[in-house]
Order: C-alpha cells, then structure tokens, then sequence
C-alpha cells in the first residue's frame, strides 16, 4: 500500500512538470517575448528653404512712360537738352517749310505767335499745326495784335507777318544765342518766364545786337523759341518775336 502511494504521487509530479513546462507559467526561465523587426522611417525633408547668397526674386515693376523731361535748371543743362531741336526749328523757319514745321508743333496746345516782348495769352494767334499750310495760303487778312506805337492792328497775312514779326532777320547766323536767359530788353514788359516758367519749357533766343551803327543798338532784334516736353520729344509752343519798342 505503501508503495502504490509513493508511485502515485510520483507519477503526479510528473504531470505537474510536464503541465509547467507546456502550457503553464515557470518561475526559473521566462517566457520568451515575440520580436518585431522595426525599420525606422526617414525623418522627414524641411519645407524651409535653405538661405542662400543669391537674393530671392521680386515682383518685376515696370516702369512708367517718361513723363517729366530731363533736367534743365541751368542754361548750360537746357543748352544740352533743347540746341539740336531749336537749330532743326529755326532751319526750317528760314525755308519756310510749313509742313514739317508742323510736325514739330505742340500736338495739343499749337503754336503762339507774339509780335512782341509782351505775350497776350488770350488775344495772340495760336495755329494748330494741322491748320498752318492753310494759313500760310490763305490770302485773308489775319490780326496777329498791334502795332507798338501808333496802337493800329496788325493785319496781315502769314506771309508778310512772316517776314516782319518771324524771320525778319538772318536768325539761323544770330551772334548771340541764349538758353532760358533774355538777351534783348526793351521799354515793353517781357512774360516770357511768366507765361512759359522754366520749370516746364525751355525758351531760345536768338539775337542781333543791331545793324546800323548810326542807330547805336537801337535796331536790335530778337526771335524766341518757347518749347515744351510731351510724350517722348520737345515741341515748339511759342515763336515770340522782340525788338526795340517805344
């Protein structure tokens, strides 16, 4: 009886290691974990753009028409600007070539003809340089204002005031030429600089300082040639013409 007890309690020994190392949970040697292979991801790429020594680009701004002239505060920057446009004007006064003076002529304002010193804004001819070829053939009277001294009206056609109050001396050979300066004085007030500031023209002069000795100065005369900057080019706005006044 003895010895059937012992074998018993053997043969359950047994299955407790038996039950221990199969499915049950042993003390001495862990259970092993599963593993899990890991592939780490790339971290990821910074959107901030890496700086540079190049500078990073700006909106392109174009620019706008040119709508001021160059400079002019001097007679000698006014000299540099305006001498090659008076020269062409003046050349073309002396031929009396109307149609390409025309082209030269303020596209807006015209030109004004003054027959002296003293500029009537409202009163002196203005022509537009479409309407100067008909002018010029037009055998009607015109009054381009009066004459100094005895106060009568200067009517005459474009041809013969042409020849008194524009070209009435060799001006494209004057001896003395001025930029944005008067040269000839009279006894009549000059507006020139009233009427065209040199902010915004420029006025050539040209100027004989007389003829005649006998008449000492006193037949001096001179031509001036107001000019404006418009669009891309300088136009003729004025043809003033001075001379000895009482």
């Amino acid at each position: 009886m003895t010895v059937v007890m012992v074998s018993l309690v053997s043969v359950l020994a047994g299955c407790s290691e038996k039950m221990a190392v199969n499915g049950g949970t042993s003390s001495s040697e862990p259970t092993p974990q599963p593993t899990t292979s890991v592939t780490s991801s790339p971290s990821p790429v910074p959107t901030t753009p890496i700086a540079t020594s190049t500078p990073q680009a700006t909106a392109s701004v174009k620019p706008s028409p040119v709508a001021t002239p160059p400079s002019f505060s001097t007679a000698a920057d006014a000299k540099k600007v305006i001498e090659a446009r008076a020269q062409e004007v003046m050349a073309l006064l002396k031929e009396k070539n109307i149609s390409k003076l025309a082209d030269l002529v303020h596209p807006q304002k015209g030109v004004q003809f003054s027959p002296y010193s003293y500029i009537h804004t409202a009163t002196d001819i203005q022509v537009q340089g479409s309407n100067l070829a008909t002018l010029w053939a037009s055998s009607s009277l015109t009054n381009w204002g009066t004459f100094d001294g005895s106060g009568d009206p200067i009517d005459l056609t474009m041809p013969n005031y042409w020849a008194k109050f524009v070209y009435n001396a060799n001006f494209a050979a004057a001896p003395q030429i001025s930029y944005n300066t008067l040269i000839g004085k009279g006894n009549m007030i000059n507006n020139v600089f009233s009427v065209y500031p040199t902010s915004s023209y420029i006025t050539v002069e040209y100027h004989f300082p007389g003829f005649d000795p006998q008449y000492q100065g006193m037949d001096w005369t001179s031509l001036r040639l107001v000019f404006e900057y418009t669009g891309s080019q300088w136009y003729v706005v004025a043809i003033v013409h001075d001379q000895h006044t009482m």
